[in-house]
């Protein structure tokens, strides 16, 4: 073969379709049959991943579970941007991911989200980004795809499964479904090859007797995380930002942010004493001792 055109097929910016592409850069999604499926052994940086699924609480959070834990134990901050229920904090702790590593950005305008989104991306401030738009179009997708390639980062969009009927500037695109205790996977769009067979993973966690919590979690890659416990004779606290796990610890949570915003209305005197103030104040600092 001649060699300018064997230094060419070699070029990463070139692939042959029936190979995977070469990936520059890529996350390592935590299972080792998904890895030998996507181009560069894990989750593209730079790039879109949309996951595609009609139900909730299948397992979908559970399969970038992994990589956000590796990208948060180096440091990396993980951006939710309007998920559709309260994370859960002890839940990503058990998967190695620390709660204060988590940012999550609230907002009903549908607007705002795709604003937000694409400013954490730009912004080349957070390891990862985690999406719930409420509605998807082409344009919105394009531009949060350039926001990606310029940030470095990946990204996630979850949205349903009828967005598979059309096209989408993502270079990945995985339609997921419940299958027993399992998430089946159907990768449906990636730079290369065409998958010939759907994906089953294990992404759930199960209860471990005590003392194998530890092990389980290190065979499984991901380092148990460190919890200090707070003290019991510690006043519980209302404040936006409520301390988990260590005092460092911070995570958004909306229903100890709505109880700071509930203000107690004044009722009626119980003692049903209507006289004016000035009057009330005059008498009980003339009752005070000299």
């Amino acid at each position: 073969m001649n060699a300018a055109l064997t230094a060419l097929l070699h070029n990463p910016l070139v692939w042959r379709g029936d190979n995977l592409a070469r990936v520059a850069a890529a996350v390592p999604s935590g299972f080792a049959d998904l890895d030998q499926e996507l181009p560069g052994g894990g989750w593209p940086r730079g790039g879109l991943t949309e996951l595609l699924a009609d139900d909730e609480g299948i397992g979908e959070l559970g399969l970038v579970l992994p990589a956000l834990a590796h990208l948060a134990q180096g440091g990396a901050w993980i951006a939710l941007v309007a998920p559709p229920h309260l994370p859960h904090a002890p839940a990503f702790a058990g998967r190695g991911v620390d709660p204060a590593r988590v940012i999550v950005i609230a907002t009903n305008q549908d607007q705002d989200r795709w604003w937000a989104a694409e400013q954490v991306l730009r912004a080349n401030s957070a390891g990862a980004l985690l999406f719930w738009p409420r509605t998807v179009n082409d344009q919105r997708l394009r531009r949060l795809q350039l926001a990606a390639q310029e940030g470095g980062a990946p990204a996630f969009v979850f949205a349903g499964t009828a967005r598979a009927a059309h096209s989408s500037p993502a270079p990945l695109r995985i339609r997921l479904a419940a299958d027993a205790t399992r998430l089946r996977l159907d990768i449906f769009k990636r730079r290369g090859g065409v998958m010939t067979r759907p994906l089953l993973l294990d992404v759930r966690t199960t209860a471990a007797p005590a003392g194998r919590g530890a092990a389980l979690m290190v065979a499984a890659g991901v380092r148990p995380p460190v919890i200090e416990r707070l003290p019991v004779q510690r006043p519980p606290s209302f404040r936006r930002h409520y301390p988990v796990g260590a005092p460092q610890a911070r995570i958004w949570n909306r229903a100890l942010a709505r109880a700071d915003e509930v203000r107690r209305v004044p009722g009626p005197d119980p003692r049903g004493v209507t006289r004016p103030l000035a009057e009330t104040m005059a008498q009980e600092l003339a009752s005070l001792p000299p």
